[in-house]
Order: C-alpha cells, then structure tokens, then sequence
C-alpha cells in the first residue's frame, strides 16, 4: 500500500529576529499571532546585523542607533517602527543619588564607547552643568562585568539596561545587596530635562526598503498585532510572562519584573519620523533631513 507523502511545513512567510531582551516579549507575542511568522531570540548582535543585510531575516528588531548607523554606512534600512521608550537605570553602590552631580569626580560604567548609553548618559549630565569625561570617567566595560564589580563594590556607578537591573535584585544571597540602589531611571530623567512626557525611541524594527515595498500589508499587520500584544503587557503582565517565559533564559519572577522597568510606546508613520528626528537634535547629533528622509517607512 503507498505511503501518502508527508506535508512540508509551510516556509515561514515573516523571519523576524528579537533579541535577548524583556524587550523582546511584544514581538514574541506579535509573531505567534501572524500566520507562517518564526521569531528568533538573539544574544549575538553583530550576527543578526549580518543575517539582516544578507537578506536571511525580514525583521530585525534592535537599537535605533544600530539603524541609523547603517543608513550613514548607505545599507538598504528602514525603520517601520519604535515602540520602547524607556529600560535603562543607573544602578549605585553604598548610597542612592538623585542626581549626576553627586557623582562628579567620579567613574562610571558604561558597556562600549560610543553607544547609546553613553550618548544619552553624556546628555544628561551635560544638563546638570557637568562635562563629560572630566567630571564623569566613563569606563567601558561589558554589562555582566560591570555587574560583577558592583556586586563586589568595585564599581559605584554603572548604567544597565533590562534585565540586569531585575536580575540583581532578584539574586537573595547577593553580598552586600543592601548597598546597592536603582538610583535613577533614565527615561525619568530625559522626561524631566527636556520637559517631554513619552521618553526616548530606543528599540525599533527595521527591513529592507526593497521587501517593504511588496510587504505593505505585512507590515501593517505586525504594527497592529505588536500594539495590541503591548496592551496585552500593561495589563495582564503575570499571563503574558506565563506564555513567553520559554523564549528567555532568565527566571519568570525577572522576566516580570523587568516588563514592569520597561516603558512601552508604539511610534509608527510620521509620529514615529518626529520622535527620531527630534531626539537625535535633542542630543545634539541631528539627523541630514535629506538623507534620512528615505530611512523612515511611510505607510502607502
């Protein structure tokens, strides 16, 4: 008797790549709602940039300067949209501080030169009337590295993004954990210094302009789902933690923890073209409007 061939799974119409972040928890959600969508959780940044412009991955969801780096560097990206605003902290050791002044003179940690931490780190001291690498030494060190060294009291001040903040203060038996404080958020301290209420767009999706143009719909399907699916946080945080706790590598009670550390807002079209435009001159690094004209997606 003849065996019926066996059905090929259907080739995923959407390849999005997330990374390892209580960021990510929206796009997990957005994708298992989409028809022939496959999410992947990464931890290796410079390989998922590779796969994006290779065309392996359709949607790549990252940091709004990895973006805007690759426009300057003329690589086909665009960005369809922005919707954290906010999931960095200054963490402290031995005291709280309520402000960058009462670190002046001293070193604080920050993952790479150049990045986005520092940037947004610079400006906001710069606001308080300090100046940069004087009154603050910035030492660049990797996120686990640094959080080694404040757990050992070696560093007193060190910026880190979600989940780093959740995760050292979920750690019971940690040493000394009495002497380390959330000391400030930075979307607090951007919504005070700018007198704006939406923090700063910092993880966006991006695609290929190309794939984009024959993709409309698609798009326009995601940005809606991934709306929804950041209601869906807000609202009922412990379920949604129970249905994408898999997809991490860090504990629930983190995971949870980390959502509610983090600010969700959903910028898309022109709204989200204003937001980028203006927070780059806001930190005094603005965007060529011409060139950067073709870097934001418009719907059709």
């Amino acid at each position: 008797m003849a065996c019926s061939p066996k059905a090929t799974p259907a080739k995923p119409t959407l390849v999005i790549y997330a990374p390892a972040s209580p960021s990510s928890v929206p796009i997990v959600m957005t994708a298992r709602r989409m028809p022939n969508a496959t999410v992947t959780i990464f931890t290796d940044h410079s390989q998922a940039n590779t796969l994006f412009l290779r065309g392996d991955i359709n949607m790549l969801v990252t940091g709004l300067s990895v973006g805007v780096e690759m426009h300057k560097n003329k690589a086909p990206v665009q960005v369809i949209n922005s919707y954290v605003a906010g999931l960095t902290s200054l963490v402290t050791y031995g005291q709280a501080i309520n402000s960058f002044k009462q670190l002046k003179g001293q070193e604080i940690y920050l993952p790479f030169e150049g990045s986005p931490i520092e940037e947004m780190t610079s400006f906001l001291a710069k606001q308080e009337g300090l100046v940069w690498k004087e009154d603050l030494k910035p030492i660049y060190s990797p996120f686990p590295a640094s959080v080694q060294l404040l757990q050992q009291g070696k560093a007193k001040a060190v910026v880190l993004p979600e989940p780093f903040v959740s995760m050292l203060q979920d750690k019971e038996k940690l040493q000394d954990k009495e002497n380390i404080f959330v000391s400030l958020d930075y979307r607090q301290e951007w919504d005070t210094q700018t007198n704006s209420t939406n923090g700063y767009p910092q993880v966006v999706t991006l695609v290929n302009p190309n794939w984009a143009k024959a993709n409309h719909e698609l798009i326009t399907q995601f940005n809606q789902l991934l709306t929804e699916a950041i209601a869906e946080v807000r609202q009922n945080p412990a379920v949604v933690v129970e249905q994408t706790a898999t997809n991490f590598s860090f504990p629930p009670k983190v995971l949870q923890n980390s959502l509610s550390r983090t600010s969700f807002a959903m910028l898309i079209d022109e709204a989200l073209a204003t937001s980028i435009t203006h927070y780059y001159q806001t930190i005094g690094r603005p965007l060529d409007d011409n060139s950067f004209k073709s870097f934001f997606y418009s719907y059709p």
